[in-house]
């Protein structure tokens, strides 16, 4: 395995974050005293004006499938520490393999003037896996999706996994991932339909050692080594080189598939992210993630924790980077 300014050489990843690159070619590093108190991805998260609008890019574009509709009561809005979604409009969706541990939740936010994807710290992008990226690519294209990364094979170094990047109505970004060859070289998830399940969500952050010591110390999560990267979403995004390598980490739950990344953005060309006051954040607002020992997870919540969503109890929390994570106690 190259060092790390080999692999910074070696190509730009220009899809499917580091994370899939980081957790198939690093040892784990495992904390062994330490439980692992997350299991897995349940629900992300989109912030969007137009939820019906949106609903229908999805359903046309990538295949997304309505389970239920409604709007945020109280509860949730208060659990959430975004008072202000009470009566807002949300709709959640489910991939074509109807995969019973993942769901995608749109809900309603106010336009935020000046808001780009991949420029601030928080949750950034969802990386989902796909049968086939280049038959999606058309999907999105006719479904009014921006495709910011065409499919294209993730570097030299990492050449059997494709990938692309898509921008919707709200800012939100999405990786679709494909493993072209069969090897599976990266351990990634397989496909039931066209687009299948999350298998990562990418936090931009400052400090890329202070996110990845919150996640293993408070959550108990397994860390990947941190290596180093080109990306040229964030390179443009942030307006620095496309050759400057940025560090890249990963931290995963129990379920296999089920990964946070860490990109460390650089100190002054990003911020944190902005927001409608009493609301989510826009784009990709929050991740949703499973627990089978809720009592365990100590950290300040935004409220006490509830019984949301008809099963265990749930509540929310900002991370280091100002990623909203909900917590949902699996039962």
């Amino acid at each position: 395995m190259a060092n790390d300014s080999d692999l910074s050489r070696r190509g730009v990843i220009t899809g499917v974050g580091a994370t899939t690159a980081v957790a198939a070619s690093a040892a784990q590093a495992h904390n062994a005293e330490r439980k692992n108190l997350i299991i897995g991805h349940a629900i992300a998260t989109i912030g969007v004006p137009d939820v019906a609008a949106a609903q229908a890019m999805y359903e046309a574009g990538i295949g997304l499938y309505e389970v239920n509709k409604g709007t945020v009561s109280e509860g949730v809005a208060a659990s959430w520490g975004a008072p202000r979604m009470a009566g807002r409009p949300w709709v959640m969706m489910r991939c074509e393999s109807n995969d019973p541990t993942f769901r995608i939740r749109i809900v309603e936010v106010d336009p935020v003037p000046g808001y780009r994807t991949m420029a601030t710290w928080g949750l950034n992008a969802i990386e989902m896996i796909s049968e086939d990226i280049y038959a999606v690519n058309e999907r999105v294209l006719s479904a009014g999706f921006e495709v910011i990364g065409e499919p294209r094979p993730l570097s030299e170094a990492y050449a059997s996994v494709h990938a692309m990047q898509v921008k919707g109505p709200g800012e939100e970004l999405f990786y679709y991932a494909s493993d072209m060859t069969g090897e599976n070289e990266f351990d990634l998830i397989t496909p039931k339909s066209m687009v299948d399940r999350i298998f990562n969500a990418v936090i931009g952050t400052p400090n890329i050692r202070a996110s990845r010591a919150f996640y293993e110390q408070t959550l108990g999560m397994s860390l990947g080594n941190v290596q180093k990267f080109k990306v040229r979403m964030v390179a443009d995004a942030l307006g620095y080189s496309r050759d400057q390598a940025i560090e890249m980490g990963g931290a995963r739950g129990t379920r296999p598939g089920s990964s946070l990344e860490f990109d460390a953005y650089p100190v002054g060309l990003s911020g944190p992210r902005p927001r409608a006051h009493g609301q989510l954040p826009p784009g990709v607002s929050m991740i949703s993630m499973t627990t089978d020992d809720f009592d365990a997870i100590d950290v300040s919540y935004a409220a006490e924790p509830a019984v949301l969503y008809g099963g265990g109890r749930a509540a929310t929390f900002v991370g280091p980077a100002g990623e909203w994570v909900e917590i949902i106690e699996e039962t």
